[in-house]
């Protein structure tokens, strides 16, 4: 007590009576004590303001506060009507027959706002949000209608908001609740019933209500038009109404309000709706939290299992009616593990069966989520419910209307569908179909009672064929030639755009497929997604239908279905690197094939070999499979597509190998094969490969023109994705040439290709050589490209790809000066180089760090990192690189003044960088020199052993002395350097006349630069 009152600045008197007292605390203790407790303010003072209103209405039963509900107002709702310390509305004050609240409540901050907004008298004079400017007001009943599935919370929100508008006073006249029974074992309530009710609440004397139905709804005007002379709005709380008929009679005009809570959306009230949806993760677990603590009980639970805790809430659908049906449970077992409570409810089909209790609520409804859900079924028409069960069979989470036509044999289905929404067992958005979890276990039980009635498996089989059909027409627009493509798309963009939104249910056909008594519809469905799985980068799910299709087929003993099952596989795991598996199922493949004498599809299958082996690296024994492909085409005669084919991913094997002139001859000859047949579209896929051979070996004036051609090719057959990978290959070659312009036209070109085909993996790599090539030209845009090129690849998960981004983007940060960013984007690099086990590439982005670390004066910092480099290039193997690092290590401990082990690090990195030239090409000598001349300042630094200093700069000259020949714009400068310290050395030597020769060599230096 003493430590808060010494907190807020307030009295221990002060606080002590806010804690304990019955008075309500002023607002000023009431802020400081939020502020000193870093509680909500807002939230406090509500509370505050609330309860002055209850104190100051005697007259009406008191409601229990927060400390004895458990109930705590939602902090989002705010109160602007009623302004603190207001006294309550003075005069008469009308009945309130609202039930209490319910204890547990959470969440629906925003929905409870929306309600409060639409309820407040004082909204009646203005427009509302969403009535447009210059529209007059509606002049119809003004209706909250709370709508969704059974057990989403309506009724517990409806209370909240008519209980927060009695605390306000909004409604002088009364507030009035009553029970339709619309879904309910209870017969449902006639409007003349409700009315009679609502007119006896009202005072009216039974000797004045009429006998009839029509002349107490009447009255119930009269009452109205009454109220309304008298200043005094109303509200009516109309719960659990299945159609407008129950209600609108009853509804009354402004300024009275109307709150109406169904599972139906009741579209002819025409009144606001409100949908709930099920709760977010974090309410729905804070709702199990407060049923288990209800009552002052301590619980701890959630806060020690809060993985389990959110798995509960997940398997519970987030719908509170299960959530407090599961809590109730747990409660009853206060040693049970929420643990255990989730792993019986993973048995989704028993899940139904464990969320209910034997307990009823107010209305005599089971505690169940099962029986909730039967109050909704039942009102269904027959053919509403046989649709509602068929859904629940269709394969994956959502459905389509096309497909729900084709599930249910109806064209005209688009109606039932909208039935069903409105009925909130149903979720429609954007012309697709969902379920909630729990209703659909619910549908599928329904489902399996009335199958044969339903004719489910003819349903099944009509819905299969649809996706087999149009996925097999879809993938004629990803593989076929323009002749050939399926009328049903209008391009490719179409078909990828069908591909992608079916894309999640298709897989999920083709796993259910076999099971369901169609597995020839699995063998065509992984046939036909093969090409859009590649292409989308969805190799798990390639690689699961591709085993589902292999082991179909062997089941059935289809050895062709089995081979080609067998090396779509081996693609699907090449994709994912492992190339020993992959090149084990293209072997299996193709053995298959040798068998069944079906020497093409050997030769597809050993061009997949091929392919696998020389991205494993083993370059030479994929040239022997295309050499072996090569010859087994010989002997079958003219297949020229294959030959092209094959011929053509032997030249990328032997540009690998180094042998650039074969693979220049063997991409021509693929060039013009493919020409001579008249497929255009692998010409110039051939092209491509060619540009890249020419370019890697300088000719790079024939590589524009091969690529150039490629992109022509590809934009004439309206082919974008392989225009848009011509246009990458086109720029790199452009920015050889130093023509930065027109490199940066073609990847921005190729850029924007990819991102309207939304294949954001191809876009990123575009991105990435559009940054390098912005660097040149504006340094600041490079950063954003880069900066957008890793965000991408961090999302698709291309960690090799983004860490080179991020190099890239920490060179171009360093260069402008953004150290502490270069830092970060460096050590990013680093880290997802060290996970993939790219060792050399981290060595390079932790030297990156150090340069930047450096460069942002952190020089111990710098030396670290240069010590983490040097390791990672001696895991790598890299010999040459660990020098360089063991070099620059050295230069960093000098830069943070620790002299002495700077030398020790320069000795060693000398001895190592002398052992790799032995082995090295002369190449490495310039890093040699480094270490020397930095050995040397370092010597001449400390004093210590100046003819060893001496020795070493002229050493170094003598080594850089060829390089600038050869490179004078690489190399003078750091030969200047080298000259300018072997004078400087013998100068302290007092070697005065060999110094003079030094310098009079740099004078010709700079004589002949001149």
């Amino acid at each position: 007590m003493t430590q808060l009152a010494g907190l807020t600045r307030l009295g221990r008197t002060t606080v002590s009576n806010a804690l304990n007292q019955a008075e309500v605390p002023s607002a000023r203790t009431v802020a400081r004590m939020a502020k000193a407790l870093r509680l909500n303010q807002e939230e406090l003072l509500e509370l505050r303001r609330q309860a002055a209103a209850e104190r100051e209405e005697p007259d009406e039963p008191q409601l229990p506060g927060p400390a004895e509900t458990d109930e705590t107002p939602d902090p989002a709702v705010e109160d602007a009507t009623v302004p603190e310390g207001a006294p309550a509305p003075g005069g008469r004050t009308g009945p309130v027959t609202l039930p209490p609240l319910a204890k547990e409540f959470t969440g629906r901050a925003g929905e409870l706002r929306d309600i409060l907004d639409r309820l407040d008298p004082a909204a009646s004079a203005s427009r509302p949000a969403d009535v447009p400017s210059g529209t007059a007001r509606p002049a119809t009943v003004v209706v909250s209608a709370v709508m969704g599935m059974g057990g989403v919370g309506k009724t517990a929100l409806a209370l909240q908001a008519a209980h927060r508008t009695r605390l306000r006073g909004w409604f002088p006249g009364g507030i009035l609740f009553a029970n339709l029974y619309g879904y309910s074992p209870h017969q449902e309530r006639t409007p003349g019933e409700v009315a009679d009710q609502f007119l006896g609440a009202l005072g009216v004397r039974s000797a004045d209500i009429p006998v009839t139905a029509q002349g107490k709804l009447d009255t119930w005007r009269i009452v109205l038009d009454r109220l309304t002379a008298e200043g005094r709005p109303l509200l009516v709380v109309l719960d659990n109404v299945r159609s407008a008929g129950q209600v609108s009679a009853l509804l009354p005009q402004p300024p009275h309000r109307g709150l109406v809570t169904s599972r139906h959306s009741l579209p002819a009230l025409q009144g606001h709706c409100v949908h709930l949806a099920p709760l977010t993760p974090q309410e729905a677990v804070d709702l199990v939290q407060q049923v288990l603590c209800a009552g002052g009980i301590r619980d701890d639970r959630v806060s020690a299992e809060p993985e389990a805790a959110a798995r509960l809430a997940e398997l519970c659908g987030y719908l509170p009616l299960a959530l407090e049906i599961i809590a109730a449970l747990l409660r009853s077992e206060p040693s049970r593990s929420l643990e255990s409570q989730t792993e019986e409810l993973t048995a989704a089909r028993n899940r139904l069966s464990v969320i209910e209790i034997e307990e009823t609520d107010a209305e005599s409804r089971p505690m169940a989520v099962r029986a909730s859900f039967e109050l909704s079924y039942r009102h269904l028409t027959e053919p509403q419910a046989a649709a509602f069960r068929l859904l629940a069979a269709a394969p994956g989470p959502d459905v389509s209307s096309a497909a729900v036509a084709a599930l249910l044999g109806d064209p005209g289905s688009r109606r039932l569908l909208a039935e069903l929404s409105r009925a909130h067992l149903l979720t429609g958005s954007r012309d697709r179909w969902s379920m909630h979890d729990l209703i659909r276990l619910y549908a599928e039980e329904q489902g399996d009672a009335h199958s044969d009635g339903d004719r489910r498996d003819a349903a099944l089989t009509r819905l299969l064929e649809h996706y087999r059909t149009i996925s097999a027409e879809a993938d004629t627009h990803l593989t076929g030639v323009p002749g050939n493509r399926s009328p049903r798309f209008g391009g490719r963009r179409q078909a990828l755009e069908w591909l992608d939104a079916e894309h999640t249910n298709l897989v999920a056909a083709a796993t259910a497929a076999p099971q369901l008594g169609h597995p020839s519809v699995a063998v065509a469905l992984a046939g036909s997604l093969s090409h859009y799985l590649g292409h989308r980068r969805y190799f798990d799910d390639w690689i699961t239908l591709s085993t589902i299709a292999r082991d179909v087929s062997g089941e059935d003993g289809d050895l062709t279905g089995e081979g080609t099952a067998l090396d779509n596989l081996g693609l699907g795991l090449r994709h994912l690197r492992k190339f020993e598996k992959a090149v084990a199922a293209h072997t299996e493949a193709a053995g298959i094939f040798r068998q069944l004498g079906d020497r093409g599809r050997e030769v597809l299958a050993l061009n997949h070999i091929g392919i696998a082996l020389s991205e494993q690296g083993r370059t030479d024994k994929a040239i022997a499979a295309y050499t072996r492909a090569r010859e087994i085409l010989a002997l079958t005669g003219d297949q020229p597509h294959l030959t092209a084919s094959v011929v053509g991913n032997l030249g990328a094997a032997l540009r690998e190998a180094g042998r650039y002139e074969e693979a220049i001859t063997a991409h021509t000859q693929a060039a013009e094969t493919f020409r001579r047949i008249r497929d255009e579209s692998e010409e110039g896929a051939a092209l491509t490969s060619l540009g890249g051979v020419l370019q890697h070996v300088g000719r790079y004036k024939e590589a524009i023109d091969a690529h150039s051609r490629a992109v022509r090719i590809h934009a004439r057959l309206d082919d974008p994705h392989r225009e848009a990978a011509a246009l990458n290959n086109l720029g790199g070659a452009w920015e050889l040439t130093g023509r930065t312009k027109e490199a940066i036209s073609a990847f921005t070109g190729a850029a924007e290709i990819f991102r309207a085909l939304g294949d954001q993996y191809s876009e990123a790599l575009a991105l990435s050589n559009l940054g390098d090539a912005l660097r040149q030209t504006d340094p600041e845009e490079a950063v954003s490209t880069l900066t957008r090129a890793a965000r991408i690849l961090r999302e698709s998960g291309a960690d090799g790809y983004e860490a080179r981004v991020s190099h890239s983007l920490g060179k171009v940060l360093l260069a402008l000066g953004r150290n502490e960013e270069a830092v970060t984007v460096f050590s990013r690099a680093a880290l997802l180089c060290r996970g993939s086990g790219d060792h050399g590439n981290e060595g390079a982005s932790l030297l990156g760090s150090a340069d930047a670390l450096d460069a942002a004066d952190r020089p111990d910092e710098a030396a670290d990192s240069c010590a983490q480099a040097a390791a990672a290039f001696e895991r790598a193997g890299d010999d040459p690189a660990r020098g360089w690092a063991l070099t620059n290590l050295a230069g960093a401990l000098l830069s943070a003044g620790r002299t002495g082990e700077a030398l020790s690090a320069a000795d060693a990195a000398l001895e190592h960088n002398r052992r790799v030239v032995t082995d090295e090409s002369v190449e490495y000598t310039h890093v040699l020199a480094h270490s020397l001349m930095l050995l040397a300042w370092l010597r001449e630094e400390e004093q210590q052993n100046l003819p060893g200093s001496l020795s070493a700069a002229m050493e170094a000259a003598g080594l850089l002395t060829p390089l600038a020949a050869a490179q004078p714009e690489t190399f003078a400068a750091r030969l200047r350097e080298a000259l300018e310290q072997w004078a400087h050395v013998l100068d302290l030597l007092h070697r005065t006349r060999e110094a003079g020769e030094v310098r009079r060599r740099l004078e010709r230096m700079d004589r002949g630069q001149a």
